[in-house]
């Protein structure tokens, strides 16, 4: 069943941990493309603890554009700087887009997902690697080996449906439905530190009835400088520990859901 959202402003989650040669080329992007867009943005940045010049970079770039800079004292990983951004996030837009930090992730395609979302087709919309008319450039060759068998693993073990790029980092969420996972798994919706949180957040939100939806679109990870931070055989057995946790959960029933500002009041009231 459809469920149109009307989306006025978004909020664009940028998770970075030492990405002071990226982010500059990131923030610029995001001012001049998203800028042009037909509603509001806000970019969080969620500085996870990093030793180089992000935070810097992200207060010099708050005095011309909207941006927030929230920091961890410490490097807690990859799932809790996603959980801070999102947690942000969906108090400020309808929606809320998640992008790596790396400029591997191109701005411009964050208007076809709120599209997606405004006409109530998707909760969850994924730029996806796996689209016939997807495009990837300059991505290692184990890393795409890493993607196609979580893709074929999650299919025989714990098919999403219209779902087939698990790992990604760059999708858009429905607030009204962040706000449920939210509320449904009290204080921490998130557990994994590694990579294998992007699998996690999935699954999470198919427990709750999230309606997902995959968009073509072109990774340029020859535009990276700075280095992975990708461990792939502790992300492989996270892998495993994340399908774990949710092979025996039954997909909650469906609800009637309140408006964005009453679970927005009922989440702050249970903080």
């Amino acid at each position: 069943m459809k469920t149109p959202t009307q989306v006025n402003e978004i909020a664009i989650v940028l998770p970075a941990y030492n990405e002071e040669k990226d982010l500059p080329t990131l923030l610029e992007n995001i001012r001049t493309t998203v800028g042009a867009m037909p509603f509001k943005y806000t970019v969080v940045v969620v500085d996870d603890g990093s030793k180089d010049r992000t935070a810097e970079i992200a207060r010099e770039y708050a005095k011309t554009m909207p941006l927030k800079l929230v920091q961890h004292e410490v490097n807690k990983g990859l799932g809790e700087g996603i959980q801070t951004g999102l947690r942000e996030g969906w108090l400020i837009g309808d929606a809320v887009i998640v992008m790596d930090a790396d400029n591997t992730h191109n701005p411009k395609y964050i208007l076809d997902m709120v599209k997606v979302i405004e006409a109530g087709d998707a909760d969850v919309v994924i730029a996806s690697r796996f689209q016939a008319t997807s495009v990837v450039q300059g991505v290692p060759f184990f890393r795409q080996v890493l993607s196609w068998g979580c893709f074929a693993m999650m299919k025989t073990l714990l098919p999403y449906r219209n779902v087939r790029d698990y790992s990604t980092g760059f999708r858009a969420y429905r607030s009204l439905t962040l706000g449920r996972l939210i509320k449904t798994s009290g204080p921490k919706f998130i557990e994994e530190s590694s990579f294998a949180c992007m699998l996690e957040l999935l699954l999470s939100l198919r427990w709750v009835g999230a309606r997902a939806v995959e968009i073509p679109y072109t990774l340029r990870y020859d535009l990276k400088v700075g280095v992975s931070k990708m461990r792939i055989m502790r992300t492989i057995r996270r892998y495993f520990n994340v399908i774990g946790k949710y092979w025996a959960k039954d997909v909650l029933p469906a609800a009637e859901e309140p408006s964005l500002h009453e679970l927005r009041t009922q989440v702050r009231s249970r903080a």
